[in-house]
């Protein structure tokens, strides 16, 4: 937590500084969580229907990630990617901590960092942040 803290007070100081993250990067994120919703199905929880969600999801992290953009909007990002879906609860769904994890690897983040988001997204969940370590492992 005291990491995620030093991040967000490193962010806070550049916005202040005037290099703050526009909303049009924002607009650019929730368009792109329900254009990747949007390409899957939603109907049904088969095999595939996991795969594309955990591969949206991943994507999505992968994006995120590289823009440096808010923690609150990645989870707002998060829940339009799992609607698109049909997923009621991502927060309760270990496909999304998987494909989080996924994410985070695909985005070269280092293990100090992947430490952070475990501790932000699990919240004290050992079952998500095995989730998460799942998908940073594949």
């Amino acid at each position: 937590m005291r990491v995620w803290s030093l991040v967000l007070a490193g962010l806070s100081a550049l916005s202040l500084a005037g290099c703050s993250i526009s909303d049009s990067v924002s607009a650019s994120f929730d368009s792109s969580a329900s254009s990747l919703g949007s390409s899957s199905s939603s109907s049904g929880s088969s095999s595939t229907d996991r795969e594309s969600y955990r591969n949206d999801v991943r994507d999505y992290t992968d994006a995120y990630v590289k823009s440096g953009g808010q923690f609150d909007n990645f989870t707002r990002g998060l829940t339009e990617i799992a609607k698109k879906h049909g997923v009621s609860d991502w927060e309760a769904d270990q496909d999304t901590f998987v494909g989080i994890g996924a994410g985070l690897k695909k985005a070269g983040v280092t293990p100090t960092q992947l430490a952070v988001w475990k501790s932000n997204l699990a919240n004290g969940d050992a079952t998500r942040a095995a989730s998460i370590q799942k998908g940073y492992g594949q």
